[in-house]
């Protein structure tokens, strides 16, 4: 082998070996970037291994306080996985059924076999929402037939996962044991039972004292001022003053103790009558502005020009109100002080409804700031020394507050020791913008029949009355407004009578036997609107003249309301209005001549009250004025009236024998009616107070009532026994 051969091989190993060792070190450093990559990998391993640890003990942890919050609140927990028949439940299931307590499946078929067959239907009404996906949650209280009987339970639950289609597929939810919570509850409902029972307890209690108290009071009184009356000295007239204040002063604690009881009780109602804001106010301010000016002081009273005139409310309860606080405002108040009453209306706050304000301001002793949280309490006063110095018993500013509230409204104090007070007391305004009739006199009146005469001659009108005394009554008045009349004794033949057609008008009492007026009415709309008939306009004639039943009459289809008795010009009224006639122009405003002679009183009248005490029970002159002086009318009415008084004393007796409220309700009504067509005014009011009695259940004043309305009822049978006399019907036949 040459030399130059040697050296090529040589130069050839050499390069060879050089691209070995470059190629060495090239894996060397792959091995060792591989080597840093798996010491990488095995890091986050070792990490991972740890981070896993951790959550799986704070996962282990977490569901330890759940499972002890679970256990100390008593809860079962449940899983239903839909559509499968079987339920997962807690062992805590089964400590409440009184079973073993362990954790398993029980069958939807068993649970729903251990409801109480009341609660099947609400808790089937909240899984059908669950399992509809009208709702995602649901809470339900039921009970669950256990070992020792039925269990009250609280079962809330939720959809816990839905398909692709957001239809339910798994439920989850807890139970719990409520019957401690339905104990307290029940408890709590006999507790507020019992409570009931106590407050009518003290109102009955209250009433009886009242009635005991008043008698020997009302006794006292009027000795009292009979013997004030006799010859007396200075001395003994001294005391007789102080007797007949302190009979006041216990007589006006009495009234007091009664309305607190009955604002407590709710039993005391407001009226919601028209009346004359201004007058109610200066009649009400009047004797105290006597007191005032006598001690002496101040007085003055501020009435707006914008204050309206009419108003609806409570004058009664107003008028009571505005005499508590101007009582207290002299009472308080020294020699030479000064008393302000102000009415005044204050702007309306966006929508809300009027108001109106009336404030008495004094310059007396004033409240102290830490009293006037609690002066408007029963039996509070300003400091123990008020009542030593002033007296009162607490109860006036009590009975304002309560009364404010009942009224809609509130009552308010501002006042700092010894600079004077100001009580402000805030009410709904209610305007009326309407005013009723007043009577007219007895030529008016009959001017008034003779004028509406030509609207209604051939009016047919049917008179619904089940009362003969009303009946008797009301068709000699529509005779003589030139009616055509027929007459239904009641509502089944008011309906016959009208489908007989021809029927212009229909005057329906509302209460009579049978089928009430009300009832005739709905099943007459019901017939006109199923046969497509004209309506016919229809008048409640009734006697039930409280709050509300004007508008019970129009709810149940009636087109007018007139109250008994009836007076005939609101009768004309509500007939023009219903049929929609136009009153006629009078052509004069005073009554003609020839209609003078028509109808002049019976010479009776003119006698002394000696010769005809009796007639004293009624109102002759508006008798026979409504009868237009037809005495053959009068005579029938008061033999129809005398049958029916005896009569209805003996059913409202025998009523009161057997505590038969709906007889009593229904006899005391229809003498209401009666006596009040009669103008035996007395006789209804007492008639009235049955009703209510016999509606309350009050059988004691029942009892205490009937006999004032006997008495009454003997003098009323004297009254018309005379009318029916020879000696009065010779005076009515020679009259002219």
């Amino acid at each position: 082998m040459t030399p130059d051969r040697l050296a090529f091989d040589l130069q050839r190993t050499l390069n060879e070996l050089q691209q070995e060792r470059e190629r060495t070190q090239k894996l060397l450093g792959e091995l060792e970037q591989q080597n840093r990559e798996l010491d990488r990998l095995r890091n986050s391993v070792h990490r991972e291994a740890n981070s896993r640890l951790l959550a799986e003990e704070a996962l282990d942890e977490a569901r330890d306080r759940l499972q002890l919050a679970v256990d100390a609140t008593g809860l079962a927990l449940w899983d239903w996985q839909l559509p499968a028949t079987q339920v997962f439940l807690t062992a805590r299931w089964g400590e409440l059924l009184g079973d073993i307590g362990a954790d398993g499946y029980w069958e939807v078929a068993d649970m729903r076999a251990r409801l109480h067959p009341e609660d099947l239907e609400p808790l089937r009404v909240q899984m059908m929402a669950l399992l509809e996906g009208r709702i995602q949650r649901a809470v339900a209280q039921h009970r669950v037939r256990t070992a020792n009987g039925w269990l009250w339970v609280e079962t809330h639950g939720m959809v816990a996962e839905h398909d692709s289609k957001g239809k339910p597929l798994r439920l989850m939810g807890t139970l719990s044991d409520i019957g401690e919570r339905k104990r307290i509850e029940q408890d709590s409902e006999r507790a507020r039972e019992l409570a009931e029972q106590a407050s009518r307890a003290k109102s009955e209690f209250l009433a009886n004292i009242s009635h005991e108290v008043r008698t020997p009071l009302n006794a006292l009184m009027g000795l009292t001022r009979m013997l004030m009356d006799s010859p007396l000295n200075a001395e003994q007239t001294g005391w007789l003053d102080l007797m007949d204040s302190s009979a006041h002063s216990l007589l006006q604690l009495l009234n007091d103790i009664l309305d607190l009881s009955r604002i407590e009780a709710g039993k005391l109602e407001i009226e919601h009558a028209r009346f004359d804001l201004r007058q109610a106010i200066e009649d009400a301010c009047a004797p105290y502005a006597e007191q005032a000016r006598a001690k002496p002081m101040d007085f003055q009273l501020v009435l707006p020009e914008a204050l309206p005139q009419w108003v609806l409310g409570d004058t009664g309860r107003l008028r009571q109100v505005l005499s508590n606080l101007l009582s207290n405002a002299i009472k308080f108040t020294p020699k030479g002080g000064r008393v302000e009453v102000r009415a005044s209306l204050p702007e309306a706050r966006g929508d809300a409804p009027q108001q109106w304000q009336l404030q008495v301001r004094d310059t007396g002793v004033g409240i102290a700031r830490k009293h006037q949280d609690n002066i408007f309490d029963a039996f509070t006063q300003a400091d123990a020394s008020t009542a030593r110095r002033y007296g009162g018993s607490g109860l006036g500013l009590t009975i304002c507050a309560g009364l404010a509230r009942l009224m809609g409204g509130d009552i308010a104090l501002e006042s700092e020791l010894g600079q004077g007070s100001t009580f402000t007391l805030t009410l709904p305004l209610r305007e009326a913008r309407t005013q009723e009739p007043s009577p007219l006199s007895a030529s008016a009146e009959l001017l008034g029949m003779v004028q509406a005469g030509p609207r209604y001659v051939g009016l047919v009108v049917l008179l619904a009355e089940d009362h003969p005394v009303n009946e008797l009554m009301m068709r000699q008045l529509l005779l003589r407004m030139g009616c055509t009349v027929r007459v239904a004794r009641g509502g089944v033949q008011a309906i016959a009578q009208w489908e007989q057609g021809g029927i212009d008008l229909i005057l329906m009492d509302v209460q009579m036997p049978g089928m009430s007026g009300m009832q005739a009415t709905r099943d007459i709309r019901e017939i006109e609107a199923r046969r497509r008939l004209p309506r016919t306009p229809i008048v409640a004639v009734t006697a039930n003249a409280m709050a509300g039943d004007r508008e019970a009459c129009l709810a149940s289809g009636m087109d007018g309301y007139t109250a008994k008795p009836v007076s005939p010009q609101a009768l004309i009224k509500e007939m023009d209005r219903v049929l929609q006639i136009e009153e006629a122009p009078a052509e004069a405003s005073t009554v003609p001549g020839d209609l003078t002679p028509l109808s002049p009183m019976p010479e009776i009248l003119d006698k002394p009250v000696r010769e005809a005490s009796h007639l004293e029970a009624l109102d002759v002159e508006k008798l026979l004025r409504r009868l237009d002086g037809d005495e053959d009318t009068l005579r029938q009415l008061a033999q129809v009236m005398r049958s029916d008084l005896a009569s209805r004393q003996i059913e409202l007796q025998r009523a009161l024998e057997t505590r038969d409220a709906m007889a009593a309700i229904a006899h005391a009504h229809g003498l209401k009616g009666s006596l009040g067509s009669m103008t035996a005014e007395r006789g209804a009011r007492l008639a009235k107070g049955l009703e209510l009695a016999a509606r309350s259940g009050d059988w004691h004043l029942y009892a205490r009532a009937l006999p004032l309305l006997q008495v009454e009822a003997r003098q009323i049978d004297l009254a018309l026994a005379e009318l029916l006399s020879p000696e009065n019907r010779d005076l009515f036949d020679t009259r002219h």
